[in-house]
């Protein structure tokens, strides 16, 4: 039996010919629009081979996919321009046709996932260079920061502007600025091809690992010598070693002559890790993530590809790098919503992760204190196999949590701006505690997961909200800004003293993390403090100064959002107090609760890692809400049972199955109008739901409209085909976006 040019023997074993030169194929095109197309090879190749070829004057790089089947007359047939000896494997191209029906994403969107280095074959353009001359002494702006630091994490590399740009995220008059200063100076024009990816790794020696963490390392250790797909869930709690583990993993795979794929949030790519990592192996790692140079991305891609780099520590997207004999993936944290894309086409990097190693048959280890539902599902399936850390590392202990009661532990009023009283929200118990973390020389961490100073402003006497125009989301006050600021699509706008309506006062309601730094700022006046958020965080260097001068004791008070909530190991960290830990408990996505305590769970890990014990407190309005009474008895197994007994019930992932068709449109008339031509197409098939349209819970985004529906069915309904059939009959206008998600994470 052929399949796209592969001849099927047996069960998972494909035998492919070569293809020679003359020979008509399909080539599929890293695009959206596209499952292949046919042209005529000009030297011989294999199935998965690179080549470029040209679509309406346009060149791409494209793979050969297969068999070319168009019919099309031989002679208006294009020949392919190049032909190169790199070339994907079968498994790869088993994958991408897998992805595409799992996610229904079409084959040339998830190729261009793969093929994202647009001048990977070519060669390096020849561009104007800049260093950064750190020893001119000029005023450093946030903009001007955030260009040193571009500089910084791509280790002083130079960079054309446009990759400035895109880095730093900086308008190009920053950087001509900078020019004129003579900050930024021209070097070389040439982009230079180095080998210093080609790291040589070794174990160290450095770390013993403790009789769980042996355990846990010999099962994954014996699947390795076995060969064949496993998967793993390393379930350990904050601070048990997790980390060291898969190092032992990573070592046996990469010994063997494997690849090696460690996969985490790029929230987690500290330096604090990189340490870890370069002391365990002897050089530091290959890093993939958003904020490379053009030639830096390059040189790894093809690096990569020419099984030169073998051990990649990355984001979502390092599992699209053009992997050579792929032996080990990590996905560490793997419960984190990060890994969930939802910009470039809709995919989980976890589940797609778990099916590049079913398809190449090698372990896949998945790493969290607070793993998932659908993770937990496939134990308790058995198709995971749990392997468990229940000890600190080090001896160090489990922080004490408990509920502070806001119904009987009011906040006290504070003074601000002279003798005006503030509402207070850090409570008595919460501030004694804080006074004694002070006094015993021991660092603070305030959590609230809002950015800004006040979420809604409001006149008290008409009830006007300030909105965004572009976005059905209300503006936040921040007070550093002087502005007020749209989470949804980043539109800023001046601060209102009057009401624009009736001529009122405005009123500044409710608390981000920059009201309570004010708080701490009066309550303890000499206590130094320090914000983190995405506000104040541009950068991954300016997380790095930041946890420097937590280590060096240089900050005694951090208020941070959920940027602080992992990764991150603080000594000195005694005391954690949660503003509000009802903040996530009500939401109407029914992963609301599983969500809380994940964050909360991971935010408590901060406290107490060192030699002294720690202490966490909840403030709540609710403190016999399940998810803080598990959290606080350190219940964690107890509570996912009873949520995901919920779930059952109500058939929700994992025992359902979701898929979001989400309609935007420029113009709501066309929008209701297309919406009302699908929902007249709706399919109506037993025991598959398809609900509405209605309007998303954001209607309104940069100026688009969106609504709604959602495909329910049972978790063994297979509501791809259904819902790729459905979308087919009605044909989508220009102006109107179609976006499939499988499985949301996100019901915005």
């Amino acid at each position: 039996m052929i399949i796209n040019g592969i001849e099927k023997k047996e069960k998972n074993k494909y035998f492919v010919s070569m293809f020679k030169a003359g020979d008509i194929v399909k080539v599929l095109i890293p695009n959206v629009v596209n499952a292949g197309y046919d042209y005529r090879l000009t030297a011989s190749a294999d199935l998965g081979s690179f080549v470029r070829v040209s679509v309406m004057n346009r060149p791409y790089i494209g793979v050969v996919y297969g068999i070319g089947d168009s019919g099309l007359v031989p002679e208006k047939i294009k020949d392919t321009i190049d032909v190169f000896k790199e070339k994907l494997s079968v498994d790869d191209l088993q994958w991408i046709q897998k992805m595409s029906a799992w996610t229904l994403m079409t084959p040339g969107a998830v190729l261009r996932l793969i093929v994202n280095v647009p001048d990977a074959f070519s060669v390096p353009r020849v561009e104007q260079l800049y260093n950064y001359n750190a020893n001119i002494n000029i005023r450093m702006t946030d903009a001007r920061q955030a260009v040193a630091d571009a500089f910084s994490s791509n280790e002083n590399e130079a960079m054309s502007i446009s990759d400035i740009q895109n880095i730093a995220h900086v308008s190009a008059g920053i950087i001509r600025g900078m020019i004129q200063q003579g900050v930024l100076f021209p070097c070389d024009t040439r982009v230079i091809e180095t080998d210093f990816y080609k790291y040589k790794y070794r174990d160290m020696g450095t770390v013993k690992l403790n009789k769980e963490q042996s355990a846990a390392a010999a099962v994954i250790a014996g699947a390795l010598d076995k060969g064949g797909f496993s998967a793993y869930l390393l379930d350990g709690i904050t601070g048990s070693g997790k980390t060291q583990v898969y190092f032992d993993a990573a070592w046996r795979a990469y010994s063997r002559g494997a690849s090696v794929l460690l996969m985490m949030p790029e929230i987690a790519l500290t330096a604090q890790f990189m340490s870890r990592y370069e002391q365990r192996f002897g050089a530091p790692p290959v890093v993939w993530h958003s904020n490379l140079t053009a030639a830096r991305r390059r040189e790894i891609w093809r690096g990569v590809l020419r099984g030169d780099i073998r051990m990649v520590v990355g984001t979502r997207s390092a599992l699209f790098l053009p992997w050579q004999n792929l032996g080990l993936i990590v996905v560490d944290e793997e419960h984190d919503t990060s890994y969930k894309q939802e910009d470039m086409g809709n995919y989980h990097a976890r589940d797609m992760a778990v099916l590049r190693a079913k398809i190449s048959g090698f372990p896949i280890v998945l790493a969290s204190a607070t793993p998932s539902a659908e993770t937990l599902q496939n134990v308790a399936d058995g198709k995971y196999i749990k392997l468990s850390l229940t000890s600190r590392f080090g001896g160090a202990r489990l922080p004490k949590i408990e509920t502070v009661d806001l119904r009987e532990n009011k906040p006290e009023q504070y003074a601000s701006n002279g003798d005006d009283l503030q509402t207070g929200y850090l409570s008595p118990i919460l501030c004694a505690a804080i006074k004694d973390a002070l006094a015993n020389k021991h660092q603070v961490m305030l959590f609230i997961n809002r950015r800004g100073f006040a979420p809604i402003v409001q006149c008290k006497k008409c009830g006007w909200v300030s909105q965004c125009p572009d976005c059905s989301v209300s503006m936040t006050y921040h007070k550093q800004l002087g502005k007020l600021l749209c989470h949804m699509c980043g539109r800023t706008s001046p601060v209102l003293e009057k009401c624009p309506v009736c001529g009122e006062n405005i009123s500044y309601r409710g608390a981000g993390l920059e009201k309570i730094q004010e708080e701490v700022n009066v309550k303890f006046p000499s206590a130094r403090t320090a914000l983190v958020s995405s506000d104040t965080i541009v950068s991954r260097q300016a997380l790095e100064r930041l946890v420097g001068r937590m280590e060096a004791g240089d900050i005694d008070i951090v208020i941070g959002t959920q940027i602080l909530a992992k990764g991150h190991h603080f000594p000195n960290l005694t005391l954690v107090g949660v503003v509000d830990a009802d903040m996530g408990l009500f939401g109407t996505d029914f992963r609301s609760a599983e969500h809380t305590f994940q964050q909360l769970f991971q935010v408590a890990g901060r406290a107490g890692r060192g030699e002294c014990p720690g202490l966490v407190l909840l403030q709540t309005y609710q403190p016999d809400h399940p998810v803080l009474r598990a959290i606080c008895c350190g219940d964690r197994d107890s509570f996912m049972a009873e949520d995901m007994s919920s779930r059952r019930s109500a058939k929700m992932p994992p025992y359902g199955q979701l898929i979001a068709v989400v309609v935007e449109a420029s113009k709501e008339s066309v929008l209701k109008k297309f919406c009302s031509e699908l929902s007249a197409v709706a399919p109506k098939v037993a025991g598959v739901r398809i609900m509405g349209p209605i309007a998303a819970q954001v209607y309104q985004v940069r100026n688009w409209y969106r609504m709604r529906f959602l495909v329910a069915g049972d978790a063994r309904a297979m509501l791809q085909p259904l819902v790729k059939y459905w979308v087919s009959k009605v044909r989508t206008p220009a102006n109107v976006r179609l976006k499939i998600d499988v499985n949301p994470q996100n019901f915005m």
